[in-house]
């Protein structure tokens, strides 16, 4: 059953109360002793062009939540999200980064990062874990994943209750980064609310895959609320990098 949002929303923020003294705990959350996350498998020049997206987007003195969004699946967004969020969490010594994968339907962060999936968010807010779990790791133990979890009810739920309990502004408490790995906007009209709710916005397209109709209809989704930027993923031009450098 899933619970009240004033009851979770008091419980995250308990959770959230004392501090992170030890490199990778957090009070009042669960994980395992031997838990940490592992190196993602991504490409060292994927890793730089997302880091060179992400800087052209904001300032990495800034502080806030960054909704990574596609207009639908395969295009490239988690890996993104992962790039985006190992990024901030090397920019700068002391600065806390949550990868939030609010993706209850096809969770990959769990999976890129070598942890177990479960238990996770849906779990909590379904109330069927007591406790959040996070998993730190990353450069000098500064990046944090809540997994979304294995749910057993409706996924709108989940999305009706994270955003009743207002927990995205309690996680802002403890973090200076979010990064946020959507569902896909298209056909999920649950996520609007929260994809304008956010600082910035990274909308990733996949080259020859992501439709001008597909854009259109994610941009009337995510409005003129906010800063968004654009990133494309798949481009598997046979163009030397040497050449492309100076076209």
């Amino acid at each position: 059953m899933i619970g009240d949002h004033h009851l979770i929303a008091q419980g995250v923020r308990e959770a959230l109360t004392g501090g992170l003294e030890s490199p990778g705990q957090l009070q009042g959350f669960r994980s395992r002793p031997t838990e940490s996350l592992d190196q993602p498998a991504l490409e060292s020049e994927f890793v730089e062009a997302c880091r060179i997206a992400l800087a052209k987007l904001v300032s990495l003195e800034d502080e806030g939540v960054i909704a990574v969004c596609s207009a639908r699946r395969r295009e490239g967004r988690s890996s993104v999200a992962t790039a985006l969020a190992l990024t901030l969490a090397r920019s700068q010594a002391q600065t806390r980064v949550l990868l939030l994968d609010l993706d209850f339907g096809h969770a990959r962060q769990a999976e890129l990062l070598a942890v177990s999936p479960a238990p996770g968010l849906a779990e909590f807010l379904e109330g069927r874990e007591r406790r959040l779990r996070l998993v730190s790791g990353g450069p000098n133990n500064q990046l944090w994943l809540l997994p979304a979890g294995v749910h057993i009810g409706d996924r709108v739920r989940l999305f009706h209750v994270f955003k009743g309990a207002a927990m995205l502004s309690v996680l802002r408490e403890r973090f200076q980064w979010i990064v946020v790995d959507l569902p896909p906007l298209v056909g999920h009209l649950e996520v609007s609310p929260l994809a304008r709710a956010v600082d910035w916005r990274v909308m990733v397209g996949r080259h020859r895959r992501t439709t001008l109709a597909d854009l259109r209809e994610c941009s009337e989704v995510l409005g003129d609320d906010g800063p968004t930027g654009f990133l494309l993923t798949g481009d598997s031009t046979r163009i030397p990098n040497w050449i492309r450098r100076r076209l």
